[in-house]
């Protein structure tokens, strides 16, 4: 049976998808990810797009869950980080790194892993918005699988024509710090509803280069997933690019309408190139 299959409980939350034909037919879609020093526009395409969507809640059948067919898996997780070491760069790059790496290939089956990136997220005390460093209500997935192919040469350097050769993803490992999580919880798209003709396809554009992602579209055949209560020893795996289906895993923070006042969220997410 699938996910899609069963009857989970659910919630309603808002989720910003990419407003159809909203850029420029002759312009490629862009974001920039930085404050520009001239007037130049922070994109030029719009996620006004704003859906109240049915969000189910998977802890029922959470073990039940595949990497390869929704996309996405739960796993529990103890760290050795202790609260104040997650403001720690150098801890976040050995200690937890090295731990995500060790599950990643436990979990997974997964032959290596290599970390791309370390993302910090604290939820400011007004709103969610969409500020750096905020959790993003705007439907996306982190990676193109042409822009995956790129990092592969940057991760893996000399190994980087073999693991072209092999099965890869793109995978986020994704978990709070302060639990039960209420405030501003991850929704995933499970990848079997998910239409590819809905992504879209954006340049990403950072100080320091670009890189590519997606937007997503809405449609209603799309299935909507979180973890109620999430806890900080329990970790979201999913997939953001997969070498053999593209595998992109839409997700997004919601504003959960039963909890409005909760603590506001914290959060940290390790990318990383998973090699089969």
């Amino acid at each position: 049976m699938s996910l899609a299959e069963i009857d989970l409980p659910v919630t309603t939350g808002e989720i910003c998808f990419a407003k159809p034909g909203s850029w420029p037919a002759n312009e490629r879609p862009y974001t920039l990810l930085y404050e520009p020093a001239t007037d130049e526009k922070l994109s030029n395409f719009k996620t006004s797009d704003i859906q109240p969507v049915p969000i189910r809640d998977m802890r029922p059948k959470k073990d039940s869950l595949s990497i390869h067919k929704e996309g996405f898996i739960f796993a529990d997780f103890k760290s050795k980080m202790a609260y104040e070491d997650y403001l720690d760069e150098d801890k976040l790059k050995t200690v937890l790194a090295g731990e995500v790496r060790e599950l990643l290939l436990e979990r997974l089956g997964a032959k290596a892993a290599f970390i791309h990136e370390c993302v910090f997220r604290r939820r400011g005390t007004v709103n969610a918005g969409n500020g750096f460093g905020q959790p993003v209500q705007e439907a996306h997935s982190d990676y193109t699988l042409n822009y995956a192919h790129k990092l592969i040469t940057e991760l893996a350097k000399s190994d980087a024509d073999l693991i072209r050769s092999r099965k890869f993803q793109m995978i986020n490992v994704w978990k709070p710090l302060r639990a039960p999580l209420r405030d501003w919880p991850l929704a995933l798209c499970d990848y079997s509803t998910l239409d590819r003709s809905d992504l879209v396809q954006i340049d990403e554009v950072h100080v320091e280069g670009v890189l590519e992602s997606h937007s997503v579209q809405y449609n209603p055949s799309q299935r909507w997933y979180y973890l109620s209560e999430q806890t900080v020893e329990e970790v979201l795996i999913f997939c953001s690019a997969d070498s053999e289906t593209g595998g992109e895993v839409p997700h997004a923070a919601f504003c959960d309408p039963r909890y409005p006042d909760e603590e506001p969220r914290e959060s940290v997410e390790l990318r990383v190139l998973v090699v089969y």
